[in-house]
């Protein structure tokens, strides 16, 4: 391979200079002012971009203390302890006492949140109550429209959040200029798990008055152009300094909608720039509207005085440059001999240099940075052999406190259901799992301890369960005595009951079995659960198998546990070892663990 040859930086500059003259400098100027105006570009967009952030996060923080205030209404209780669905499904109250009590769950509502102007609960019945700041305002007997118990369509999240556009608050109570918008949940009847669910007992309506945004965004120093809040999904405006986007009468964001695309950034379109943000859990967006004079007017005016100056300063340092630049050529033709030296590994070499300026600074710069060099390469198998460890004790420092808040929480549950009758055997199953998960951390335990720890799991479990589920474990004694990573799999017999046996409706079973094979150990564990379909299970692997530990799949789907005990055998046991997840639907699913047969403590994977 024919040898790339270099020309010094002086013969460069020397031939560039004198070939061109001042054509090429003025091109450099020019180029250097078009790359001085992308920076000031940038800061400006940046600038703009954080305003818009600003607005976003303060309007989110609107809509999360509405929604916060809204959610607390199930936690209202009145003197006598009847929560709010106890008086809309008793009718002893009657009309007015029902109307009284309703009455003081909207004002605690209303003082849970600085922002509420008004509030509307819609039953399923047909009554409507309302509550406003001002002692002025009464809700229009015509307001149905407004103050509906059928919010939601079939088939949509009943228990989500819907948020909607502004409205003259004239429209739903008399006494009132003012433009509002509304936020609003159902009331779920809780008294189940498959109520809270599908059975809407109200609709709750908070009424929010736009002049608590308008005073935000006055906060956010945006001088210049349109602010808007925009609701995607309605197409409709939360705020607009023009109240006729409230109507749908204009559609000034109409020529920028498509850039909404679920997150964050800006684009020039036209004469006009587009900032935007989405608002956190909303299909909401921030939006600022700015002409491109806005955003670089005051640049251009003053373009003209910047060319000339860099202009001048080009020339300036180009003279200056062409009269030291023969002295800099032998310090730098030293620090390039040096640095291929260097890079063909010769690390003790060094660069001794006397020149009292910016090159014996770069060589001192360069001995430090091949002294620091080679010392990293001394210490890198060291410090890669501490990450593993540090991994390892996380991962595991992750695992515990997960088993153990999920275990008392299930004696909680038995305690207050069964009426104490198991809590003694609970108890000692509980402690007997603390003392193994608690007790000597060794990073290998006998099988026969984790399979007993699962057994004491299942203790709580079938109480649990009300007797509705079984645990089989085919081991062979002589198996008992070798040794797996601890805790690897009690998050999967977890994942069994919770996702595969709870769903199943009558008994359920989950089995373990275990088998030696020539080269590796395979424990198995199955349930006859709900199971999943083969490419959710697919998708479940894939998860797993992704490199960085700890990261598990955004719905949950895939537990931190799971995850973990996943890294924990690759980590511990090497790469050529982990766990399969196989499923179909209505059959259950079967985990398949590869281990290595160790029968002492310092056995190395095979």
């Amino acid at each position: 391979m024919k040898q790339k040859r270099y020309r010094t930086t002086f013969s460069k500059m020397t031939v560039f200079f004198v070939g061109f003259g001042l054509i090429p400098l003025l091109i450099l100027s020019m180029l250097f002012f078009v790359r001085y105006s992308g920076m000031i570009r940038s800061n400006i967009t940046a600038s703009y971009s954080i305003m818009t952030r600003y607005v976003a996060d303060s309007v989110d923080d609107v809509l999360a203390s509405v929604d916060d205030a809204l959610e607390e209404l199930y936690d209202f209780q009145d003197a006598d302890g009847q929560t709010l669905a106890d008086i809309l499904t008793t009718d002893s109250l009657g009309a007015s006492g029902q109307a009284l009590a309703v009455q003081e769950a909207l004002r605690d509502i209303m003082a849970k949140s600085e922002y509420i102007s008004s509030l509307r609960l819609a039953t399923g019945t047909g009554a409507i109550y309302s509550l406003y700041c001002s002692q002025d305002k009464t809700i229009r007997n015509d307001a149905s429209s407004f103050t509906s118990s059928r919010l939601f369509e079939a088939g949509e999240n009943l228990t989500g959040l819907k948020i909607s556009g502004t409205i003259p608050e004239s429209e739903i109570c008399v006494n009132s200029e003012n433009y509002i918008f509304s936020l609003a949940r159902n009331y779920m009847d809780i008294s189940s798990v498959e109520s809270a669910y599908t059975k809407s007992l109200a609709v709750l309506y908070a009424d929010v008055d736009v002049r608590e945004i308008e005073t935000l965004i006055g906060k956010s120093n945006i001088s210049k152009g349109d602010v808007y809040i925009y609701h995607l999904s309605a197409g409709s405006y939360i705020y607009s300094a023009d109240t006729e986007d409230y109507t749908g009468e204009s559609h000034p964001l109409a020529f920028c909608e498509s850039l909404f695309d679920g997150g964050s950034g800006y684009e020039q379109i036209g004469h006009q720039w587009v900032f935007y943000e989405k608002i956190e859990d909303a299909d909401v967006y921030a939006v600022l509207v700015l002409d491109n004079s806005d955003i670089m007017g005051a640049f251009f005016q003053s373009r003209l005085v910047l060319t000339l100056i860099l202009c001048f300063c080009g020339a300036f340092l180009l003279i200056l440059y062409m009269r030291f630049s023969i002295r800099m050529s032998e310090p730098t033709r030293k620090l390039k001999e040096a640095m291929d030296e260097f890079g063909q590994g010769r690390l003790d070499v060094r660069v001794d240099l006397k020149t009292n300026d910016e090159m014996e600074y770069v060589a001192d710069g360069f001995n430090r940075m091949a002294q620091r060099m080679s010392d990293y390469i001394d210490r890198v198998y060291i410090a890669e052999n501490a990450k593993i460890d540090a991994e390892l004790n996380a991962l595991k420092m992750q695992i515990q406190p997960h088993y153990l808040y999920n275990t008392l929480d299930v004696i909680r549950m038995t305690a207050l259901e069964q009426d104490d009758h198991q809590t003694a055997e609970l108890l000692e199953s509980l402690a007997k799992q603390l003392r193994y998960v608690m007790g000597a951390q060794a990073d290998r335990v006998h099988l026969r301890d984790e399979l007993d720890s699962i057994r004491e799991y299942f203790v709580l479990m079938r109480a649990r369960y009300e007797g509705r589920i079984s645990l089989m474990v085919y081991l062979a004694d002589e198996d008992g005595d070798l040794l797996v990573p601890k805790m690897i799999l009690q998050p999967i017999v977890e994942n069994a009951i919770r996702h595969g046996l709870r769903e199943k409706e009558g008994p359920g079973v989950v089995a373990i079995r275990v088998d030696r094979k020539e080269d590796h150990l395979e424990i198995v564990v199955m349930d006859d659960g709900v199971g999943m379909d083969e490419e959710r299970a697919a998708q479940m692997q894939a998860y797993l198998d992704h490199s960085h530990p700890g990261k598990i799949e955004p719905d949950g789907i895939v537990s931190v546990g799971t995850k973990n005990v996943y890294d924990r055998i690759k980590l511990n046991c090497g790469a050529a070892y982990g766990f399969m997840i196989q499923s179909a639907r209505g059959m259950g699913t079967i985990v398949t663990y590869r281990l290595p047969i160790w029968k002492k403590p310092d056995d190395e994977p095979v």
